[in-house]
């Protein structure tokens, strides 16, 4: 009898563990490195002063019945329906949906979604080497690579040039205040604005069940691309000031009940348009939004949709 194919899985976002997790089935023996303290990618939560914070994808849809029978029997009744709406800058209701949250943090999607897979949290793969006719990640030789990651970076795993981005950064902001669902949000969920603001979106994650302590309301605040790449390297205080401000404005908070901020930068955020797939190496496979649309359940179906075709 021939050994099972043995592959690494590159990234523990929803692609990765979703490839890792068809390529399982198929029989392959799969380990997945995530360079990460944790699961999820762009699925990213973060406790933050008692709260639970999405200050990645925000939500989630479950249009493809496969996607929603995995996430179903992974989470079951912890994943939840947003119930208030998404506006417009203009005041418009955003169409679309249903859409959906997990009650302990997005980035739990992804990691029951990755339950009794083998998953290396905390392991940076900065080079891949040829051995023999296989790869070596880490002490570990592996017939094939399937990197999840954002291309740039697959290229450089791969020894290639790192090429043109392909992608958009995106600068974020929390934002905790005193009082409970103070100004425009307690009946609306987010805002969205695609008419050349400096602050494309901002979302009020106190309507997802247990995130937010009592008598608090937090906000998380998307940059746009223009203003993101202006200051993408740039100290939190030269841009923070002026996000925060808008998003005051545009939910009538009293800025005298602002009590913390905290900055994070998406230097790979999302992709402007969807790329042909890369040449890579032989043996090696990319599954990623560049091929892609950057959202939740997109990524899952490109992870499963690799590792579907892979050869073993």
């Amino acid at each position: 009898m021939t050994s099972p194919a043995k592959i690494a899985v590159i990234g523990a976002g929803l692609a990765g563990i979703a490839a890792a997790r068809r390529l399982t089935e198929r029989g392959a023996k799969v380990v997945v490195f995530e360079k990460s303290r944790g699961y999820g990618g762009r699925c990213s939560s973060k406790k933050w002063e008692g709260q639970v914070i999405d200050h990645g994808a925000q939500y989630f849809t479950q249009l493809d019945s496969a996607f929603q029978d995995s996430v179903t029997r992974a989470c079951g009744g912890r994943v939840k329906a947003l119930r208030a709406p998404i506006l417009t800058s203009s005041g418009d209701e955003w169409k679309g949906g249903p859409r959906y949250y997990h009650v302990a943090g997005n980035s739990l999607l992804v990691r029951e979604l990755a339950e009794n897979l083998d998953v290396r949290i905390g392991t940076l793969i900065e080079g891949v080497n040829a051995e023999g006719s296989g790869w070596k990640v880490g002490d570990e030789i592996f017939d094939q690579i399937l990197s999840t990651a954002p291309l740039p970076q697959t290229r450089k795993m791969a020894g290639l040039d790192m090429g043109i981005s392909e992608y958009v950064s995106c600068l974020t902001l929390l934002l905790l205040y005193e009082g409970d669902k103070l100004g425009k949000t307690k009946g609306v969920y987010a805002i969205a604005d695609s008419a050349g603001s400096d602050l494309i979106w901002t979302a009020c994650e106190n309507h997802k069940e247990t995130r937010v302590q009592p008598g608090k309301t937090a906000l998380v605040a998307h940059a746009s691309a223009a203003f993101s790449a202006r200051f993408i390297e740039a100290d939190p205080q030269s841009w923070s000031k002026k996000l925060r401000s808008l998003a005051e404005q545009r939910w009538r908070l009293p800025p005298e009940k602002f009590k913390l901020q905290y900055a994070h930068r998406w230097r790979y955020a999302r992709v402007t348009a969807t790329s042909a797939a890369p040449q890579l190496p032989q043996g090696w496979h990319f599954a990623g939004d560049a091929l892609t649309e950057s959202r939740v359940e997109s990524a899952w179906l490109a992870g499963t949709a690799v590792a579907e075709r892979l050869p073993l």
